[in-house]
């Protein structure tokens, strides 16, 4: 996960942009009796971001009373509404949208959409909120539920505040299978029934439990970035086939496992968490795939 500048739009300034215009009276009411509280809210957010404790909050204290009839709506539409194009709460969206690079989530997707931490849904009070709004491509988004967490391992990695890529922990595996679909070694020049990537959280000794048991939940379950991943190594491996066959035409299986264990330092160098990181080493440590399987694995 790509680590972020949080927003420089505050909590105060993007709600009073948001009702600056183009606002009923009465919407303009209810709306004004929620600013404190919305404040106050998102500095109880930005905290538990902190503290990793956002499974700790109370929704209740998020959202408006709910005999206030139609308070929760008006402050969903906040987002829903007023970040729309020609509202005034737009240049909110767009600072959280207009991020160069690639989703910082799962590093493949283009940024297309801007996506809530905290879903708004159960949270309205953090529906505008800028440091709650990220950057998000369109497949990301589509995985993350639209639930509040329950527990530490169900805290999603936030960009704004968690920092983890000095630290490798993704690693990946060819795995080589036979013809009743099990998992099997195959030796050089022999042919494999099937194949298949496993990407998987692989932390190093000096993180605890629960940090483990965080990245993995974020990686495998909240964003299913593992199936990402998988899918981006299955079309990737094809078009490395005619390099390979020139390194291997020269000086065999060794000289293709160093072609990829260099093509996984070129990719280190930009982000050592990188999928094609773990790919390149996966490969490179294969000896099947180096001695002649990544013909096979090119031919479909």
């Amino acid at each position: 996960m790509r680590r972020l500048k949080p927003p420089q739009i505050g909590t105060l300034e993007a709600f009073r942009m948001c009702i600056s215009e183009k606002i009923t009276p009465s919407t303009l009411a209810v709306l004004r009796s929620y600013e404190l509280s919305v404040v106050v809210a998102a500095g109880e957010y930005e905290r538990a971001c902190r503290s990793l404790t956002l499974h700790q909050l109370d929704p209740a204290k998020f959202s408006p009373d709910p005999s206030k009839d139609g308070h929760k709506r008006a402050l969903i539409a906040m987002y829903d509404q007023r970040m729309k194009k020609e509202q005034p709460g737009r240049p909110v969206y767009e600072e959280a949208r207009n991020r160069k690079g690639k989703c910082p989530i799962c590093g493949v997707g283009r940024v297309r959409q801007v996506d809530h931490h905290l879903p708004k849904s159960i949270y309205p009070f953090l529906a505008a909120v800028p440091i709650n709004l990220l950057p998000i491509c369109g497949d990301c988004n589509r995985e993350k539920l639209d639930k509040a967490p329950t527990c530490y391992a169900e805290q999603a990695l936030h960009p704004y505040f968690d920092d983890i890529e000095s630290d490798r922990w993704l690693r990946a595996e060819l795995i080589t299978i036979n013809a009743a679909g099990e998992r099997c070694e195959v030796e050089p020049l022999e042919r494999a029934e099937d194949w298949r990537i496993e990407f998987r959280v692989d932390p190093p000794s000096s993180w605890d439990k629960q940090q483990e048991e965080r990245v993995e939940h974020h990686f495998s379950q909240t964003y299913k970035l593992d199936e990402i991943y998988e899918d981006q190594a299955a079309d990737d491996i094809p078009g490395l086939e005619l390099a390979l066959e020139e390194v291997f035409e020269v000086g065999g299986a060794p000289d293709v496992r160093t072609h990829l264990e260099g093509l996984a330092r070129t990719r280190a160098h930009r982000n050592k968490n990188s999928w094609m990181v773990a790919l390149y080493e996966a490969l490179a440590d294969h000896s099947w795939f180096c001695s002649g399987g990544f013909r096979q694995i090119a031919a479909g």
